[in-house]
């Protein structure tokens, strides 16, 4: 398993790891740990001794495992570096083709909608990427990160939308010079050829989303930006027309066909 798979799964475990400690004290109370039952079914100090165990030394095991998938990623890390200094094909003909098909995630931003990257990066459905690091750089470069990034597996991008609630899922094709990786490719221009949303409200998380909203949202390090958002008609109420707009007009707008999961 990679480590980023393993760190996926993880990540799932320490999610419903709740659930599952609220499941353990309600088996630990009808067993008599925490009342003063005579003769329960189970020593009231195992009890105890369990429960110790339970808090003290399953958080340290997701340390462990932590650590462990870091140092397995840093090594995958190397050896991917090592390989782009070897890299020796100088003429981009000579270049192998591959169609570099993906999926990723972007948010809606701008009082015209555009689409941003999770990176802060501006591209339109059709767009040639740009080095904001060093702008003698044609995208992609083996010893930068510029490029446009996609993974290869759709579940890959849902599990990064689960971090990013706010983000929408893109189809995508990845064309030009292009660096494949185990879990996905960084490419020199970029089509998007459709928008996946939830059909749950991105605010209450509980009605079906019709209408996107403009609002704005402070930056950490910025004056903050515009960002829509795919609202239900109750959270969307008291939202002024101008910052409003139905879906289809946002699809004609991003020139981009619309999908519900």
């Amino acid at each position: 398993m990679s480590p980023a798979r393993a760190t996926q799964l993880v990540v799932k475990l320490i999610r419903i790891y709740p659930v599952i400690t609220a499941v353990v004290l309600g088996v630990l109370y009808q067993l008599g740990a925490f009342t003063d039952k005579q003769n329960p079914p189970v020593s009231r100090e195992l009890l105890l001794q369990f429960l110790y165990f339970y808090v003290g030394v399953i958080p340290l095991i997701f340390i462990a495992v932590f650590i462990f998938i870091g140092n397995s990623s840093d090594k995958e890390s190397r050896i991917r570096a090592n390989e782009n200094q070897q890299f020796t094909i100088v003429d981009a003909f000579d270049l192998p083709q591959e169609k570099m098909h993906g999926f990723k995630l972007a948010l809606i931003t701008g009082p015209l909608p555009t689409f941003t990257g999770l990176t802060g990066d501006l591209y339109e459905y059709d767009a040639q990427a740009v080095c904001s690091l060093n702008p003698e750089h044609v995208p992609p470069v083996a010893e930068c990160e510029c490029g446009f990034y996609a993974y290869k597996e759709q579940r890959d991008a849902k599990f990064e939308r689960s971090i990013n609630p706010g983000s929408y899922l893109l189809d995508v094709d990845l064309y030009g010079i292009g660096f494949e990786y185990e879990r996905g490719y960084r490419a020199e221009t970029q089509v998007v050829n459709s928008l996946t949303y939830q059909p749950r409200c991105m605010r209450c998380k509980v009605f079906p989303a019709k209408t996107f909203v403009k609002s704005f949202r402070l930056g950490f390090q910025g004056p903050g930006s515009w960002e829509w958002q795919l609202r239900c008609q109750v959270c969307s109420q008291g939202v002024e027309t101008d910052n409003k707009l139905s879906i289809a007009q946002m699809q004609s707008l991003l020139k981009v066909p619309f999908t519900k999961q």
